[in-house]
């Protein structure tokens, strides 16, 4: 997808979820009930933690009285290391369906509390014992639409591994996760026939480009190489790619093979305010605040009736839309849950090689 998409201002869309989540949500059973609570929730930053702290804490915030400290960017060692003492600094978090599924595994999660989070208004593929999808998204491939002008641009995961054709710096997670996937089907393999991974047969395709590669930490980072022009290809996450794009940035992204996952709002063993987490929670699977979210970063809804309040020119940039759904498959979840551990000292090992 290139070019600017069509929709209003940022700014505008900060006033008016702030506006509407002051003043157009009030429901009685929880008016002002919280008030002197404060809950800790912690995410991913940037752009996407910004859009949340607008268009789910402020609503909920200005209805019950309570108060939202943001914190993050959410870190899988940091949530277990809360979670195993017993008193963890977070109420809620926003995961990503790895540690969702090792946190289950492992005991590190409060069960929802299907009494006070609505889960019917959850598409049901969403909905976990410890843990409610808040969004769908991908990673893709991104390009810089100045340096790769229309008719020359890449498009597959192979384009990625091909510097002859596509000069310049490269951007990659620094981490295992997605960077496999992406290399083995630069490759030649069938997204069908991944998992399991053949982990080495990755590497060895990564090792081709590693020496011109960024490999960034946070996805705060990954959209500002692309901002900066620092990199000219690489590895985005799609709402990433769009808010770049909504900020003028010179960014597009291609479909082809792109790698779909789901976030998790889950809550850490032991939190102190279990009871508040949930009413949050509950607040942020709304349709209303679901909506004015994908409108502000692109990532699609979990809640259906979300979709009737979207802006039809975001289509192209949600992993949903019927045609990018068709184009990706969903990662593998169980199978990285059961090879995280092992994965990420295999690739510390690896970065550290000549």
């Amino acid at each position: 997808m290139t070019g600017s998409p069509i929709c209003p201002t940022r700014r505008g869309l900060l006033g008016t979820a702030a506006a509407l989540g002051a003043g157009a949500l009030a429901r009685p059973a929880l008016a002002q009930s919280l008030r002197g609570t404060t809950l800790v929730f912690a995410s991913w930053g940037g752009a996407y933690q910004e859009a949340q702290k607008v268009c789910y804490c402020e609503p909920f915030a200005a209805e019950t009285g309570a108060r939202v400290v943001q914190d993050g960017p959410m870190n899988a060692a940091r949530f277990r290391t809360m979670a195993e003492s017993g008193a963890p600094d977070w109420d809620v978090v926003d995961v990503t369906i790895n540690t969702l599924f090792t946190g289950t595994h492992d005991g590190l999660l409060e069960k929802i509390d299907t009494s006070v989070v609505d889960t019917s208004r959850i598409a049901p593929q969403f909905v976990h014992e410890y843990g409610i999808g808040c969004i769908a998204w991908s990673y893709n491939l991104a390009y810089n639409t100045k340096t790769f002008p229309a008719g020359r641009r890449p498009t597959t995961w192979a384009d990625l591994f091909d510097t002859r054709k596509f000069p310049g710096k490269r951007t990659m997670l620094d981490q295992p996760t997605a960077n496999l996937e992406a290399a083995l089907m630069a490759d030649g393999v069938a997204p069908a026939d991944l998992y399991p991974l053949d982990v080495e047969r990755a590497l060895r395709k990564i090792d081709t480009i590693k020496a011109q590669t960024v490999f960034w930490t946070t996805n705060s980072q990954s959209q500002q190489l692309f901002v900066d022009e620092e990199v000219s290809v690489g590895i985005i996450l799609n709402g990433r790619a769009y808010d770049a794009s909504r900020k003028g940035a010179d960014i597009g992204i291609a479909w082809e093979g792109n790698i779909q996952s789901v976030d998790y709002l889950v809550v850490p063993k032991g939190s102190k305010n279990r009871a508040a987490a949930m009413k949050l929670i509950d607040v942020m699977t709304r349709a209303e605040n679901q909506a004015k979210l994908a409108s502000m970063i692109a990532y699609a809804p979990t809640n259906p009736a979300a979709f009737k309040d979207i802006d039809p020119a975001l289509a192209p940039w949600l992993s949903t839309s019927p045609e990018n759904t068709r184009k990706g498959f969903v990662i593998n979840a169980e199978w990285w849950r059961q090879n995280e551990r092992r994965l990420m000292e295999r690739w510390a090992a690896w970065k550290l090689a000549r």
